[in-house]
């Protein structure tokens, strides 16, 4: 499987709320019926008194798309579906000509997903690899050394997501390398871990390798749950 992870910027006159309304209702009921699309899961910043929570990582859209095949996703964002209804749905809302892409497949899985509760918060980690590291000491620190640290402040679920770069090609470049997604009860306990022993041992673990990184605090809305049921 592929999974398309866009991130794109909200438009000038649009708050963070009004954004994530929109995108959330009539967008979601427009790209939820993509032909070809396996899972649909919309990332929202955690917001406090209208913004972000953390500081501003350059995007307010950050979704994931998921497709049996490179092939299936790119007859579905060539379907008549996605440029009569979708397409023109984004430019209602989102600044397309600062859009960021990254297709990715799953590297690493541990806890049970399916069993996160409604309440729970994600904490997604994007980075880039060092030009003097190789990617695929990244990738081994972060499914080990890394994994193993976030392990200790007892999140639901972890997931390793790694870029496939060979997937690029007629694409826009790859934004980043690797994705880390840890799932927490709470906020509360998410925020611990931003704050914690653990959390600062994995961050050291990857000194060297990475040149780069994003954080993001986000609930997650799932537009077409895994397997394709459309629950939106």
């Amino acid at each position: 499987m592929i999974i398309r992870f866009g991130m794109a910027p909200r438009l000038p006159e649009s708050s963070f709320e009004a954004f994530q309304h929109h995108w959330m209702t009539s967008h979601a009921d427009a790209a939820g019926a993509i032909p070809g699309l396996m899972a649909y899961t919309q990332n929202h910043s955690v917001l406090i008194d209208g913004k972000p929570l953390l500081p501003y990582p350059g995007f307010d859209a950050c979704s994931e798309l998921t497709f049996e095949t490179v092939e299936s996703m790119n007859d579905g964002f060539s379907s008549k579906q996605y440029l009569e209804s979708v397409r023109h749905d984004e430019d209602a809302f989102i600044d397309k000509s600062r859009f960021s892409l990254a297709l990715v497949r799953q590297h690493l899985a541990t806890g049970d997903l399916p069993m996160r509760p409604s309440s729970s918060i994600k904490v997604i980690t994007a980075f880039r690899c060092h030009p003097s590291a190789k990617r695929s000491l990244l990738i081994s620190t972060i499914g080990n050394e890394v994994v193993d640290a976030v392990a200790e402040d007892e999140p639901l679920a972890q997931r390793v997501l790694v870029t496939d770069h060979e997937a690029h090609a007629g694409q826009p470049p790859a934004v980043f390398d690797t994705v880390l997604m840890a799932w927490f009860p709470n906020l509360n306990r998410a925020q611990a871990h931003l704050r914690s022993a653990n959390r600062a041992r994995a961050e050291l673990a990857l000194a060297g390798l990475v040149f780069g990184r994003v954080d993001l605090l986000a609930t997650e809305i799932h537009v077409v749950k895994p397997g394709g049921e459309v629950v939106h």
